[in-house]
């Protein structure tokens, strides 16, 4: 009771919140950057039984985000220092580690015992896994992204809301940088990380459990912050009916390693603000921006249509024809990836997202 009280008072956890979160189990699919964070706060929190799995080791440049490790842990497998820091915290968690990397041939003997799967992964490939083996075996995942100053958190779980790939239908084409090309400040692995932990939680007490004391997870809503500017929004996430996992019978699901590379083939272009200029009047813009951040510049003669409203209803591209080139833009090029992404799955045959969106166009053109 001395351990937890300052969340056992709270009136949405009680004693039997934290009998709860003792009795359920949370799987974290990498022990880096958002899984450090999230890992303490789990066996913090008296999560009872903790998974982990990695298939690396501790290293020098790893310090500067990963809040897991010390620098006498360099050379050691991440599961095993890790399982020693939270046992350190909290010797009451049942600390299970996995050195191993999450793969197709593994799947199913790692998330069969575990509640809530957290994909703490920095790359498109192990995304994609993680989102169609939770579909397969219905667990719940909390994903998690971060680069550079951007950060998105969300829930997926299929039966009760999307799934990953109702947001990115498939991977992103050219080279998409990872943290140690693009750059990251350790604080937004720090953040990002803890989301995550807040929504494992609240999965863990159940969804009957949340709607009972007002807690809202992070379901079919995908949570986005630029830290540069603190703004954060959120956007509401739509099954797609033609989702080519969580439409599919479960069985059905064949589970495949997709190529490491981020030069993955997909349908989607990333262009500069430059050469999507030189295609004015031959293509068409739509912004997915939300109405109030329509203030900040437009790109003349470009549809507004709001993300959510772009993924929620196939109708709202009106009589544009399949063949008609289209340019998606946004504000920095997030979201404009699954607009872009979405339009491809809807047939469209000539997509492209602009790179760094509207403020990079501004930058570049202004």
């Amino acid at each position: 009771m001395n351990r937890y009280a300052r969340q056992i008072v709270l009136p949405e956890m009680g004693q039997e919140g934290q009998e709860r979160l003792k009795s359920a189990s949370v799987l974290c699919i990498g022990a880096g950057g958002l899984g450090s964070p999230a890992l303490l706060y789990l066996a913090a929190a008296g999560v009872g039984r903790i998974g982990l799995v990695d298939d690396d080791a501790v290293d020098i440049s790893n310090l500067q985000r990963q809040v897991l490790f010390k620098e006498t842990d360099q050379g050691t497998p991440k599961v095993e220092a890790a399982k020693a820091a939270l046992a350190e915290l909290n010797s009451e968690c049942q600390i299970e580690a996995y050195f191993e990397r999450f793969s197709a041939e593994n799947a199913e003997a790692l998330l069969k015992n575990y509640d809530v799967i957290i994909d703490g992964t920095d790359n498109f490939s192990s995304k994609f896994l993680i989102n169609d083996a939770c579909v397969k075996f219905g667990k719940p995942l909390v994903y998690g992204s971060i680069l550079g100053f951007v950060a998105q958190v969300s829930v997926f779980w299929a039966g009760h809301g999307p799934c990953y790939r109702c947001l990115y239908p498939k991977p992103p084409s050219g080279h998409i940088p990872n943290c140690a090309e693009a750059g990251v400040i350790g604080a937004m692995a720090g953040i990002a990380g803890t989301v995550q932990a807040l929504e494992a939680i609240k999965m863990a007490l159940g969804l009957e459990w949340c709607k009972e004391k007002n807690l809202e997870p992070l379901l079919g809503t995908l949570w986005i912050l630029d830290a540069r500017s603190m703004q954060t929004k959120t956007l509401k996430l739509h099954k797609r009916h033609q989702c080519a996992v969580c439409s599919a019978n479960p069985s059905d699901i064949v589970l495949e390693q997709a190529e490491e590379s981020c030069a993955a083939k997909t349908d989607v272009k990333n262009i500069s603000a430059e050469d999507a200029a030189k295609r004015m009047g031959k293509a068409v813009f739509i912004d997915v921006r939300e109405a109030h951040e329509l203030v900040s510049g437009r790109i003349p003669k470009a549809l507004h249509i709001p993300l959510d409203t772009l993924l929620s209803n196939e109708d709202s591209v009106g009589d544009i024809a399949s063949d008609t080139p289209v340019i998606v833009y946004c504000q920095h090029g997030i979201r404009s990836f699954s607009g872009a992404s979405h339009l491809v799955a809807l047939g469209f045959r000539d997509v492209a997202h602009i790179t760094g969106g509207i403020v990079r166009w501004k930058d570049e053109l202004a």
